[in-house]
């Protein structure tokens, strides 16, 4: 059996207390600062990597239509779009805008007589903490 000796020091003192939580605070500040820059990157990141997803499947699609629906659907007659925006479908704060153009053989140093489609697509996602987009562009070329 131990016995208590009446103004023995048995424990910590107010003041090793508070030094030892001001240590531990200096310490874990930026650790916690860290993480959260990390978790920042990490959301960004994978936003960024569904942008460009959503890009190529608009992009496979174009392609897969081939120059003829392409130019028919974007660049033929009056009332076509060259350009549209759209809402993405499934994907609620992305837009994706999908411009179409004929290249001048001239400008761009194409044989002459070629027909070539400027593909371009972009995505945007909007009530992020900043605008994230990620765009494309490739050609197209009547066969």
């Amino acid at each position: 059996m131990q016995k208590k000796v009446p103004g023995s020091v048995c424990g910590y003192t107010y003041i090793e207390l508070l030094v030892a939580i001001t240590i531990l605070g200096l310490v874990a500040a930026p650790l916690l600062a860290l993480f959260t820059g990390s978790f920042t990157s990490i959301a960004e990141a994978g936003i960024k990597s569904s942008a460009v997803n959503l890009c190529r499947e608009k992009m496979e699609t174009l392609k897969a239509w081939g120059y003829e629906e392409t130019y028919a659907f974007y660049l033929a007659g009056p009332g076509s779009p060259s350009c549209i925006e759209e809402e993405i479908p499934g994907h609620p704060h992305f837009r994706r805008v999908t411009e179409v153009t004929l290249l001048d053989p001239e400008n761009e140093s194409l044989p002459p007589g070629a027909e070539v489609l400027c593909l371009k697509v972009s995505v945007y996602r909007t009530g992020w903490k900043r605008e994230i987009s990620a765009s494309l562009e490739s050609r197209l070329a009547r066969r």
